[in-house]
């Protein structure tokens, strides 16, 4: 699957990272302003959502029969994020031999991933919970 290709992803215009040390992004346009002139929380919250998906997928794509679904989000915003902002995940409590552990004696798990958004100046940490 590509999640850029999704239909609200493509919308929303999410972009592979132009840096290789991230994984999406939102270039700096003006619609993804909000009324401070700094990066809408709405657009923010969309680059994390397909991060995490995009993390997933990328972790546990040779499990085609696992669908994540999220549970739970909880969202940091420190500072506004102005110009470009760009996006890095990671699994948190358990590692990736955990995860198919549990996968394979239960068929399911919890799966926590830790989302964090960079603008020159700022990082943004979204926790996903996926089950």
């Amino acid at each position: 699957m590509d999640i850029i290709k999704l239909p609200f992803n493509e919308f929303v215009g999410l972009k592979y990272s132009e840096n290789p040390e991230y994984f999406l992004m939102l270039d700096n346009k003006p619609e993804y302003r909000n009324h401070l002139d700094t990066v809408h929380a709405s657009a923010m919250f969309s680059l994390a959502e397909a991060t995490s998906g995009y993390f997933l997928l990328g972790q546990l794509g040779e499990l085609s029969d696992i669908v994540p679904v999220v549970r739970r989000v909880e969202v940091k915003y420190k500072k506004p994020s102005t110009g470009k902002v760009f996006s890095k995940a990671k699994f948190v409590g358990m590692e990736k031999p955990e995860i198919l552990e549990s996968l394979n004696q239960k068929g399911r798990t919890l799966i926590n991933v830790e989302v964090s958004l960079f603008d020159e100046e700022t990082c943004i940490e979204i926790r996903r919970e996926s089950g």
